[in-house]
């Protein structure tokens, strides 16, 4: 299941039972975590690391997934998939294809800040939210001086979202945005062999 996924870069981190095959070289397996400091220390040397997967072991993955989650610092962020005449909007930032979203601020809904961070990015507005996207997670080492170098655990839920309105949109320059387009499902080759690990299991049902 998606849930039990996250992604540190390219590398996929899955939470899964103990398996009784044997897995690819590539594949770094785990038993679960008893500590936090244990968490933080293999995603040091996961990072490090050639491997390009990694699987944790347990009876209940649920129960790995949360604890390993609550290790890290939690920030969560929101944003659209959005549809105009059977078009998909993607933006172009930091050299890759990417889908508009951003941090929920305090006191926010999730959809709130979906809506939000769509407008913001891609400078369209009225368009409104049709359904609930399956969630994100990846993980990475903050930059900001606050947190600099802490272990940060982001989920993104994603809503897809109708858009009627004739403007093609404006890109927020000040957010790394160069470029906002709208793709057809047939089109999205494209984007799929630009974008984050994270980002592809979700614009692969958009081809739908």
């Amino acid at each position: 299941m998606q849930k039990y996924k996250v992604f540190l870069n390219e590398k996929r981190i899955r939470f899964s039972l103990p398996a009784k095959i044997t897995l690819a070289k590539t594949t770094l397996v785990s038993p679960a975590f008893t500590s936090s400091s244990e968490v933080k220390v293999y995603l040091d040397q996961l990072l490090q690391s050639g491997f390009t997967e990694a699987v944790i072991e347990h009876d209940n993955p649920e129960d790995a997934f949360r604890f390993f989650r609550s290790a890290l610092l939690n920030i969560e962020a929101a944003g659209g998939v959005v549809r105009r005449n059977g078009e998909l909007l993607f933006i172009f930032r930091n050299g890759k294809w990417d889908l508009p979203k951003g941090k929920i601020d305090a006191g926010e809904e999730k959809q709130e800040a979906a809506l939000r961070e769509v407008e913001e990015e891609c400078g369209i507005s009225d368009h409104r939210i049709v359904k609930e996207l399956p969630t994100t997670y990846h993980i990475y080492q903050s930059p900001y001086k606050k947190t600099k170098g802490e272990w940060i655990f982001k989920p993104t839920y994603w809503y897809e979202m109708e858009y009627s309105g004739s403007r093609n949109g404006e890109p927020q320059i000040e957010e790394g945005i160069t470029e906002i387009r709208w793709f057809k499902p047939s089109e999205l080759d494209e984007v799929l062999e630009n974008t984050y690990e994270n980002l592809k299991v979700l614009i692969e049902r958009l081809r739908d």
